[in-house]
């Protein structure tokens, strides 16, 4: 029998990637453990607005999410029909390069894309070695990760954030994984810290003697996997980064080694 897998990716996210797994033999079963909605005060959205308006201050935009630049482009669009000359864009992530391009805002180099797949590879990259003076917006989801900013005022650059978005706990995920748990083990797979800490919510409030603190659970990379250890996960699966190729050959290291 197929193993089950559960996908906690948001739901309009999630398809490419449960294709993916499904395709190496999983049984997929999506149970959304993030939600990405927009930002809901007036304050909040003047703040977008006003960090638009100053674009043409900014030597660099970075932006460090799909979602970043879903919301991003949009507020660029409609107040920056021509962008200044001298903007100049790098995102993290392949898929966050890509949805870049596809916006009509390319990224300076394609080692981006090939290369920035964290934010601590984007900070390798030559581009952002002598920044000392330079103005870095960084366009993201509200209350992010603060070590891409941190490390770039350390070199010098005045570094200012561009919150676009809300990431939040879907309603109703406590009834979801208990009917998810009901149905027995499963291999879990989360994307990102916060959605790990939302599934491990829920699956603390279902009880039932937590039998998933040994079910293998997929994370992309060594900053998500040391989150899992602190809260208790006991087989972890460390992909090299968040991209479905990389996450799917760390599935299939692991199935290999089943067989073996």
């Amino acid at each position: 029998m197929s193993p089950r897998l559960w996908l906690t990716r948001p739901a309009d996210q999630a398809a490419a990637t449960g294709a993916a797994f499904a395709a190496l033999g999983f049984q997929v079963q999506l149970v959304p453990a993030l939600e990405i909605a927009p930002l809901a005060t007036a304050d909040q959205q003047q703040a977008v607005r006003n960090r638009i308006l100053d674009f043409d201050r900014y030597q660099w935009a970075i932006f460090v999410s799909q979602n970043a630049v879903r919301y991003g482009a949009a507020w660029l669009d409609e107040y920056w029909p021509q962008l200044p000359l001298h903007s100049q864009f790098l995102a993290v992530g392949q898929a966050t390069a890509q949805a870049l391009h596809d916006a009509g805002l390319p990224v300076v180099s394609e080692l981006t894309i090939t290369r920035a797949m964290n934010s601590e590879a984007l900070l390798a990259l030559p581009e952002l070695q002598a920044v000392a003076d330079q103005q870095i917006l960084i366009f993201r989801g509200l209350g992010g990760r603060t070590y891409l900013g941190d490390t770039l005022r350390a070199r010098g650059a005045r570094v200012d954030y561009c919150e676009l978005y809300q990431r939040q706990a879907p309603a109703g995920l406590n009834s979801q994984v208990a009917k998810a748990l009901s149905a027995g083990p499963a291999w879990l797979c989360v994307h990102s810290g916060e959605s790990l800490h939302h599934l491990h919510a829920a699956l603390i409030a279902a009880g039932g003697g937590q039998p998933w603190r040994q079910w293998p659970l997929l994370v992309p990379g060594e900053r998500v996997a040391e989150l899992a250890r602190g809260l208790g996960f006991d087989t972890l699966l460390v992909a090299e980064n968040a991209t479905d190729s990389a996450m799917c050959a760390r599935l299939q290291q692991a199935l290999a080694g089943e067989q073996e």
